[in-house]
């Protein structure tokens, strides 16, 4: 069937994170080609596919993130969703894993989380667009991340091929355009050069997805934010002509950035693609590959939580494990807790989990994990803290035998039923006012 046919029957479906009781033959049946796709791959695995964005593992190789987590795993013939949400398609099946926390129109918790994250104003994700066409969005207002990343490498070079015609030859004599254009004979010497230029078809490809953002009304305030990079690729491709677009398409589709070293402009170029392509193709454009956009929201939630904490703790994860805590006197070894605080004897795990109606509130690797942590610290106080829907915990989950550090367990409310995005963030606020007071009650600063 052609792939322009306005009949093609497309088969959609809408999950959240952390849901089970997926029937594994009945989601097999109905998504053979995204079943086979993804069941069971890591995020690092699918991190690899070309049409696939994974934020951030994509932007940074920091060694938290869980790379190992799975989209969808299978659990006694179940599928279960982990901690990813996006928008995933294949010829026409399409997938859409929203947040718990959403409601069928509207994910104003992924919104939220963004916009505090990477201080970006998502506001016009909220106006009578698809849950496709807002992911798109986020594609465009994911372009500077990418962007940056990228340039992190420096400037991507690469050897071109250069015609010229005049009178300073200094490459190769090109007969066949010599005589087409210079004779008679009036100096001019037609000849091509190869140089080692800035000026490519990657780098064109670039500069052509920031003129395209540009006629685009929504997201001026996102290029003026972005001005010094966006100036720089304009400055390195002064051949750029705007009717030139659909070549330098042609030309980035056939030859792709394979280097490991230039991965981050790698994706750069499939993001760009992605954009340029959208209006023909859909959020994919190539429809025989699988494409979408994913974020990781226990990542995403474990940033959130540092804004809120009180000055000094310390975020290794966020650092680089840079701050490591050792495990062994006499030899190096490193465990990585989220946040601790080793004056206040305090240490901290940021848990994207439903943990509100658990009776003892922890399974049995976290506990472990927070055993190990307060003994290390010698910390008095230790505890989790998880996004709720229902209500505000502010919990004990026991005293331990032994050292007797104190566990606990927090949550943030995250709001339901709001009426509006601005709604929605007033709401949060004042569920993170909530959980500031009782941390700073827990730390002794009232």
């Amino acid at each position: 069937m052609s792939k322009q046919n306005p009949k093609i029957l497309v088969i959609m479906m809408r999950i959240t994170d952390n849901q089970h009781r997926i029937a594994k033959k009945n989601f097999v049946a109905e998504y053979p080609k995204l079943s086979q796709a993804l069941l069971n791959r890591t995020l690092d695995n699918l991190s690899k596919e070309d049409n696939i964005f994974i934020f951030p593992n994509d932007l940074t190789h920091t060694p938290d993130l869980d790379k190992d987590q799975k989209i969808f795993e299978t659990v006694n013939q179940e599928i279960k969703t982990g901690n990813v949400i996006g928008f995933l398609g294949c010829d026409q099946e399409r997938l859409t894993i929203s947040s718990r926390f959403s409601d069928k129109s509207n994910d104003h918790f992924l919104h939220y989380l963004l916009q505090k994250i990477l201080n970006i104003n998502l506001t016009s994700l909220d106006v009578g667009l698809s849950p496709e066409d807002k992911l798109y969005q986020l594609l465009i207002y994911l372009f500077p991340k990418y962007l940056q990343a990228a340039l992190r490498k420096g400037l991507y070079k690469e050897y071109q091929r250069f015609s010229h015609n005049d009178s300073h030859v200094k490459g190769v004599i090109d007969v066949g355009n010599h005589l087409k254009r210079n004779v008679p004979f009036m100096g001019n010497v037609a000849y091509t050069t190869r140089e080692f230029t800035y000026d490519n078809p990657l780098m064109q490809l670039i500069r052509h997805t920031i003129e395209y953002i540009k006629i685009q009304k929504s997201f001026v305030a996102l290029l003026d934010s972005n001005r010094e990079n966006m100036a720089e690729i304009v400055r390195v491709t002064p051949s750029y002509k705007l009717a030139d677009r659909a070549k330098i398409i042609r030309m980035n589709k056939t030859k792709s950035i394979r280097h490991a070293y230039f991965r981050e402009y790698r994706k750069l170029q499939e993001l760009c693609l992605m954009i340029l392509n959208r209006e023909k193709h859909g959020l994919g454009y190539q429809e025989q590959k699988i494409h979408g956009i994913l974020f990781d929201v226990s990542w995403l939630w474990e940033e959130y939580v540092y804004t809120l904490l009180p000055k000094d703790f310390i975020h290794p994860r966020n650092k680089d494990k840079t701050d490591g805590i050792s495990v062994f006197s006499n030899r190096e070894r490193k465990v990585f807790p989220d946040f601790y605080h080793k004056e206040l004897k305090i240490v901290l795990d940021a848990k994207y989990k439903k943990l509100e109606f658990t009776e003892k509130g922890i399974n049995r690797e976290d506990l472990f994990q927070l055993i190990s942590y307060s003994y290390i610290l010698k910390s008095e106080k230790a505890g989790l803290i998880f996004p709720s829907m229902e209500q505000s915990v502010n919990s004990e989950i026991g005293k331990l035998a032994g050292y007797g550090s104190q566990l606990k367990k927090w949550s943030i409310q995250i709001p339901q039923n709001a009426s509006s995005y601005s709604a929605f963030c007033k709401m949060m606020e004042n569920s993170a006012e909530i959980f500031k007071a009782i941390i700073d009650e827990e730390v002794g600063r009232k």
